[in-house]
């Protein structure tokens, strides 16, 4: 057996590129984390802390500076997966075309982090932090399914399926730029706003609200046409994951409004979040895999 051809290099790309993925959704997290604990600023500057490569690892500052680590882990992950990728990229072009484009997006990310500390928590800088963290999501995770040529499935569609992922990338940019827009606690009440919040947050908190909904009610609906249409049981399975991390994140927003904003609820509202992506990205990967043969 020959390790050393593009077939083998592009597996082990695939590899590295689904153990990067699976940390970039630990990455959110903890960035969420990172946010909620008001430990934005634990290190001031950037790319050292309080001046020095390593610093006291006490409160804020020890979080944030694990968020760093945690983020330079993934990146050396997304770097290997790139490198293999190259070696290997007579197998895909295409495989090895969307693990770069991921080691780009985490390398844009990395440079918004510095610049939202910068700017001293910039709520739109954030957003854009946010975003290329979920580009850099959908990237990996694509490019591994490619590369590690995981066999398509029939159902959904590749039409339902895109649309579920870009929906489901909408609804969480919606909840970053309430959360960029400093409006988390504006809107307390459900299912409607009270009288009492301003023009923007009822718009954004009632948009993202119906638009969660409606991503909610499709992704189920979807799962029950891949039911009772005979799909097969990987279809299956992605369908009922995405309805249960649907559900699980809609119940988390839920208690969050009725108990009051708990930190852990917002960190695991975000997680849920790119966890739902994460497997909307790996079914519009597979019916796109099965439609093209």
């Amino acid at each position: 057996m020959n390790t050393s051809s593009p077939e083998n290099w592009l597996r082990r790309a695939g590899l590295w590129a689904g153990a990067a993925s699976i940390l970039t959704i630990g990455l959110i997290g903890y960035g969420s984390w990172v946010r909620v604990s008001g430990s934005g600023l634990g290190c001031p500057d950037w790319p050292l802390c309080e001046g020095v490569v390593v610093p006291d690892l006490e409160g804020a500052t020890g979080i944030e500076f694990g968020h760093r680590l945690f983020a330079g882990v993934t990146m050396l992950a997304a770097v290997v997966a790139s490198w293999c990728a190259i070696r290997g990229r007579t197998a895909d072009r295409q495989a090895t075309r969307l693990i770069i484009g991921a080691l780009a997006a985490i390398l844009v990310q990395a440079v918004l982090g510095g610049i939202t500390v910068l700017t001293h928590l910039h709520g739109m800088v954030r957003l854009a932090h946010l975003t290329f963290s979920m580009l850099t999501l959908a990237l990996l995770t694509a490019g591994a399914l490619r590369a590690l040529n995981v066999p398509g499935v029939e159902l959904p569609s590749v039409k339902r399926t895109r649309a579920l992922m870009v929906a489901g990338a909408l609804v969480v940019l919606l909840g970053g730029t309430i959360v960029g827009r400093s409006l988390s606690a504006s809107c307390p009440t459900l299912p409607f706003c009270d009288g009492s919040v301003g023009a923007e947050a009822l718009g954004l908190h009632m948009l993202h609200r119906i638009a969660a909904s409606l991503l909610a009610i499709d992704i189920c609906f979807a799962a029950w046409q891949v039911w009772s249409r005979g799909g097969t049981r990987p279809a299956i399975l992605l369908s009922l994951s995405a309805v249960v991390i649907v559900t699980a994140q809609g119940a988390v927003g839920v208690l969050s409004k009725s108990i009051g904003l708990y930190p852990e609820l917002r960190v695991l509202h975000l997680t849920l979040a790119a966890l739902l992506l994460w497997v909307l990205v790996i079914n519009f990967s597979l019916a796109l895999k099965y439609r093209s043969g």
